[in-house]
């Protein structure tokens, strides 16, 4: 007897009982506490072949949406990639809503009046532009008819499956540098790199431990930033030789959420308010950890008579020009390795990052309004960072993101901080709108550059208009097919060669 005839049988049996035992009570309007209706589950079927119950074009359709938004893209990204691979799979009348949690897909089926509608949930993210690049690559292949729709949907599956590019220690290591390169940059010695390192290795295997066990963003960078500054404050107290602000501004700029950042401002940029707001209120409440981690732990600190004093970094000259552009490109490409960028993009990150940099001395030297001078040099990154990506067919989003985080204010968010606990409420207020200002600048420069590098084009169908803005991921030309074709749902243990369907 199989499972579905047993459960079948079961249900029978319940409602007799039912019947018998309340023959005589009077009907209520309830819900049941069993539930008469059968519940089909994969074990139920008849055969390891059956077909599931959505068309298989759009699940193809959702599972790339999905994907594309759990690895980090914008929803103008999300949308374009989903229209556009529809539009090359030969499906007509095709809507695509991206929020900040779903991905809604609505297709025409036949003759029907009705369209097929359907949606996935993606409860959590994943940042991974290996998997981004992928994808990427996979739609640019489709779109332009190198691809048969029927391999696409195979390499989807083996995407959706993949390991991450590098071990988890891995990562562990790139923040550590990262963080260490950005004191560098404040003009650390060896001693603050080596505590700046083994700080940032600390923050992260906590942060890994909260995460597993569900603990919300908010308190993990909340965590990060305490403990950050503890450490500080436990340098100081010993009379250590290192400056302890570097090590808190290393360690923010791990913390900081540049991705929801970059995120919000371009779905804002795009007619995406919606989601737009669901990102910037992403971005507060992790600024608000780490600000609220900051500033409990100077105010212990205050409390117990420690005081760290801010130095400013040392001035900019052509002497200490090597090493400031050697560590901006170490923080670039310690970036890329933490969000699982492939490793052959990590050489360019790393040349766009300390020319960003150094161009922002020289510039900001000249100008005196680093604000200005992040979005300047933001906007020739974002042109210069399409135009690797394009050469590459990459997605630009994978470079142009870590090459900014040189630019990232952290000293700026502890003056801030080391200000409001001091008492001076309006300093302190000031620094953080600068923070604020400098973040938003990098983001909205890097967008612009982005619109800059892509090629202009006034004769676009109308179905393409809609999504021809600046987009970070996701083609531009599409080659659409006249010709619904079907795809397959076999689970493939590799990945067919392009044009095999």
């Amino acid at each position: 007897m199989s499972n579905l005839e047993r459960r079948r049988l079961r249900n029978r049996l319940h409602r007799a009982i039912d019947a018998l035992l309340h023959r005589d009570e009077p009907t209520v309007s309830q819900l049941p506490k069993r539930s008469p209706y059968l519940i089909r589950t994969t074990g139920d079927a008849d055969g390891p072949d059956e077909p599931p119950a959505l068309p298989p074009a759009l699940d193809f359709l959702l599972r790339l949406g999905e994907l594309l938004l759990r690895s980090g893209a914008g929803s103008v990204d999300v949308e374009a990639s989903v229209l556009a691979s529809a539009a090359a799979i030969g499906l007509r009348d095709v809507e695509a809503s991206v929020t900040y949690t779903q991905v809604l897909v609505s297709i025409a089926v036949g003759d029907a009046d009705a369209p097929v509608t359907d949606l996935r949930i993606v409860r959590a993210r994943a940042v991974d532009h290996n998997r981004l690049v992928e994808l990427h690559q996979m739609v640019l292949a489709l779109t332009e008819g190198e691809l048969a729709p029927t391999a696409a949907y195979q390499r989807l599956r083996v995407i959706e499956g993949a390991p991450k590019r590098y071990p988890r220690w891995g990562v562990t290591v790139a923040w550590g540098a990262l963080a260490s390169a950005v004191a560098v940059q404040l003009g650390g010695g060896l001693l603050l790199v080596m505590v700046t390192f083994c700080t940032t290795v600390l923050i992260d295997r906590i942060g890994r431990r909260l995460a597993h066990r569900h603990v919300p963003d908010f308190y993990v960078t909340f965590a990060g930033a305490a403990i950050v500054t503890s450490v500080a404050a436990g340098l100081t107290a010993v009379g250590l030789p290192v400056q302890p602000p570097l090590v808190v501004a290393g360690c923010v700029v791990v913390l900081m959420p540049g991705l929801a950042l970059l995120a919000a401002v371009q779905d804002a940029l795009t007619g995406f308010m919606v989601t737009a707001a669901a990102r910037t209120m992403e971005v507060l409440l992790l600024s608000a950890g780490i600000i609220g981690g900051l500033a409990v732990a100077l105010i212990v600190a205050r409390q117990v008579g420690i005081v760290m004093p801010v130095q400013p970094p040392p001035p900019f000259t052509l002497l200490g020009l090597p090493h400031r552009f050697l560590s901006a490109g170490v923080v670039a490409g310690a970036m890329a390795v933490g969000l699982y960028v492939p490793l052959r993009l990590v050489p360019a990150i790393f040349l766009l990052g300390g020319s960003g940099y150094a161009a922002f001395l020289g510039l900001d030297h000249l100008l005196s309004s680093p604000s200005t001078t992040r979005a300047v040099v933001a906007v020739g990154i974002g042109v210069c960072g399409y135009a690797v990506a394009s050469r590459r067919r990459l997605p630009a989003l994978a470079v142009v993101l870590p090459a900014i985080v040189p630019m990232l204010p952290g000293l700026t968010i502890y003056t801030a901080m080391l200000q409001l606990t001091q008492g001076n409420s309006f300093l302190g207020i000031s620094h953080l709108l600068i923070a604020a200002t400098d973040s938003l600048a990098l983001a909205a420069g890097v967008i612009f550059g982005e619109f800059l590098g892509q090629p202009l084009r006034r004769r676009l169908p109308r179905w393409e208009r809609r999504y021809a803005g600046p987009r970070l991921v996701g083609p531009l030309r599409i080659r659409r097919n006249r010709q619904v074709v079907r795809l397959s749902h076999s689970r493939p243990g590799r990945t067919p060669p392009d044009g095999q369907g």
